[in-house]
C-alpha cells in the first residue's frame, strides 16, 4: 500500500497488518464519525474524523515503539489504530448514553475485536484480541503509549483538533516530546530535557478546553443530541447496543423518522436552530457541591420545566464533571536519576492544575422564548449568587 498523506504528519507508511485492518468495516465506519461531534456548529472546519485521528495515533505510536520487540511493536501499533473503534456517532456526544445503557466505555472494545472481520486478521498475525484490548485500556506496560498520563492519543487529537478548528493553541513539538519518552521500571517516564515540550502539551490541552471542547454552543448542541437519543431509546425507536455499529450519517437519517421530539431535535441541530443559555455559571457563583447533582439532572429538568409551565424536554441541565488532571502523575527522570512527579518540578504545571476548575461552567438551556422565565427559576433552584454591578471608576 502506498503511504497515506496526512495533513498533520505528512506521509504515513502503512504496514501490511495495518492495511488489512484499515479495510475492515469496523475501521471504515470511523470515516463517518466526526472527531468533535457537533463542534462544527462552532468551528465550521471541525469536520475531521475518528479515522484520521486513528491513523495519526498509529503513526505516533510507531515512532515511540521503535525500541520494542517485533511482537510488542505490532501489538501497540494495532492498539493505537483500533483504540477508537468503540466510539458511537458524534464521538463523545454519544459516549454517556452508550455507557449508561450498555455499561461499556468507548475503550471497552473487546467485543468488537472478537468479531470475525477483526479477529481473523489478528489470528493471522498471531495477535491476541485480549492483549490488544488490555493495551487500549492502558492496563499493560506498553499500553501506556496509547492510554497513559502523556500518551500519543492526546498528542494527536490536540494537534489535529487545533488544526481543523483554526485555534492555534495545539501547536506542540511532539517530535521532541516523543524523543524524551522512555520506559523506566515498567513505567513510561519523561526525561527532564523534555519538560518544556510536556508543559507546552499540557498548556495546549488546558487552553483548548474552554475554547473548543467546552465551548457553550457545543455543550448546548451536545445536550440536545443526548436528550434526543435518550428519548428515542425510551420510546423503543433505538436499540442502544447498535450505537457502536453505526455512524453519524446513519443515525442522523434514522432520527428523522423517530418520535416527534427526537426528530425535532435532530432537525434543530441540522439547521443550527439551537436552545439558548438561560444560565451559564461557574464556581464563583455556585457551590462546588453542585456537581453531585449531575446524575439527577433529568429530575431537575422536569421540575424547572414544570415551574416554568413548559413541556419537559425543553429545559436541559448541563452539570459537567470537574476536569481531572491526570497528567500530574507524569514522572520526570531528573539529571541525578531521581524520579519526581511533574507538578513537583514545574511551577507551570501546578498553576494549570489549580486553574482547571476556573473554566468549569454549569448550564441550563431552553428555547429562546422561555429564556428569561427559565433563568429566574433556575437561579432560585440552584441558589445562584447574583453578580454585583461593577462600580464606576471615579475620575479625580
Amino acid at each position: 500500500m502506498s503511504p497515506i498523506r496526512d495533513p498533520i504528519h505528512g506521509y504515513i507508511e502503512i504496514s501490511p497488518y495495518i492495511e488489512e485492518l484499515l479495510d475492515t468495516r469496523t475501521m471504515q465506519r470511523l470515516r463517518n464519525v466526526k472527531q468533535l461531534g457537533w463542534t462544527n456548529l462552532v468551528y465550521p472546519g471541525a469536520n475531521h474524523t475518528r479515522f484520521e485521528h486513528s491513523l495519526g495515533t498509529y503513526y505516533l505510536a510507531s515512532k515511540v515503539s521503535a525500541e520494542l520487540s517485533r511482537e510488542e511493536r505490532m501489538e501497540i501499533e494495532i492498539a493505537a489504530l483500533l483504540h477508537d473503534i468503540g466510539h458511537g456517532p458524534y464521538s463523545h456526544d454519544s459516549e454517556d448514553i452508550i455507557e449508561f445503557y450498555t455499561r461499556r466505555k468507548h475503550m471497552d472494545v473487546k467485543f468488537l475485536l472478537e468479531k470475525e472481520e477483526i479477529s481473523t486478521i489478528l489470528d493471522k498475525y498471531g495477535i491476541s484480541a485480549s492483549a490488544i484490548s488490555s493495551h487500549i485500556m492502558g492496563k499493560t506496560k506498553i499500553g501506556q503509549i496509547v492510554n497513559g498520563t502523556l500518551d500519543v492519543d492526546r498528542m494527536d487529537y490536540l494537534i489535529r483538533d487545533s488544526y481543523y478548528t483554526g485555534v492555534a493553541y495545539g501547536m506542540v513539538d511532539y517530535s521532541h516530546l516523543l524523543r524524551n519518552f522512555k520506559f523506566h521500571d515498567d513505567n513510561i517516564v519523561l526525561f527532564h530535557r523534555g519538560l518544556k515540550s510536556a508543559e507546552s502539551l499540557l498548556m495546549s490541552r488546558f487552553l483548548m478546553y474552554p475554547s473548543v471542547y467546552n465551548h457553550h454552543v457545543g455543550r448546548i448542541a451536545g445536550a440536545m443530541f443526548v436528550n434526543a437519543l435518550d428519548v428515542a431509546i425510551q420510546e423503543n425507536d433505538l436499540d442502544p447496543t447498535h450505537l457502536q455499529l453505526i455512524d453519524d450519517y446513519e443515525l442522523n437519517v434514522l432520527m428523522r423518522g423517530y418520535n416527534k421530539y427526537s426528530s425535532e431535535m435532530i432537525d434543530r441541530l441540522n439547521n443550527r436552530n439551537l436552545f439558548k443559555r438561560a444560565i451559564y455559571v461557574g464556581f464563583d457563583l455556585v457551590d462546588k457541591s453542585i456537581v453531585k447533582y449531575a446524575k439527577a439532572h433529568k429530575e431537575i429538568e422536569s421540575e424547572i420545566a414544570r415551574l416554568a409551565g413548559i413541556d419537559s424536554g425543553y429545559v436541559l441541565v448541563d452539570i459537567p464533571k470537574v476536569p481531572e488532571f491526570k497528567e500530574k502523575n507524569v514522572k520526570v527522570l531528573m539529571e541525578n536519576e531521581q524520579l519526581k512527579y511533574v507538578d513537583n518540578v514545574s511551577e507551570l504545571v501546578r498553576i494549570i492544575e489549580q486553574s482547571y476548575a476556573s473554566d468549569w461552567r454549569m448550564g441550563v438551556y431552553t428555547l429562546p422564548e422561555h429564556r428569561e422565565k427559565v433563568a429566574g427559576i433556575a437561579r432560585d433552584y440552584f441558589n445562584v449568587e447574583k453578580v454585583a454591578k461593577q462600580a464606576k471608576l471615579e475620575v479625580a
